[in-house]
């Protein structure tokens, strides 16, 4: 009777350790994942508030520990989709985000244009690069209300910002590869 039920206790310690890594893995997930968006429309104007969960690999932290400042390159663009020809291109824009490690203040620094903040920890700074807030989609009139828009939205490191010798490494090594899939949602104004 011991050896039978030995057996499966077994098994199913076997499966519950096979959980536990596969949850374990999935929480520990390096990269950009998209966790929150909205677009609010107002004035014909669009809004977009976003929240990325940003996380580094351990060659970016070391390569940001060490002075190399990395670029982010937050993009967006809304197209208008039609049946009878190709879709139209309604609207495209990109926002620079930097982060820099100040190795003497022992701080993060996140720039934003012309605009910075200093963090103590990296994990702040990270959240304040994956946050987006009240950016504005165009000027005037760019959406008709009653069509339908596609808009895409996506944030990635931007490789070509890096110093020389690592945007050679990179084409090889696909640890400076950190980038969001493109979130696409419709607008209906």
């Amino acid at each position: 009777m011991t050896d039978f039920t030995m057996r499966y206790v077994k098994k199913i310690k076997f499966f519950i350790v096979l959980l536990l890594s596969c949850i374990s893995l999935n929480t520990l997930s390096e990269g950009i994942n998209i966790d929150s968006s909205t677009v609010s429309i107002d004035y014909q104007k669009g809004l977009i508030n976003a929240r990325y969960s940003v996380q580094l690999n351990p060659t970016l932290e070391q390569a940001l520990n060490r002075g190399i400042p990395l670029f982010f390159n937050l993009s967006c663009g809304i197209i208008q989709t039609r049946w009878y020809w190709f879709n139209k291109k309604i609207y495209s824009s990109e926002q620079e985000r930097k982060l820099t490690f100040n190795p003497l203040t022992r701080s993060y620094r996140f720039y934003l244009g012309s605009v910075y903040v200093t963090y103590n920890s990296l994990s702040e700074a990270l959240l304040a690069v994956g946050q987006v807030s009240n950016w504005v989609l165009g000027e005037g009139n760019l959406l008709k209300k009653g069509e339908a828009y596609q808009a895409t939205l996506q944030l990635k490191l931007d490789v070509s910002q890096l110093p020389k010798p690592f945007q050679i490494d990179a084409i090889a090594n696909t640890d400076w590869t950190l980038s969001s899939t493109p979130y696409q949602w419709i607008i209906k104004p």
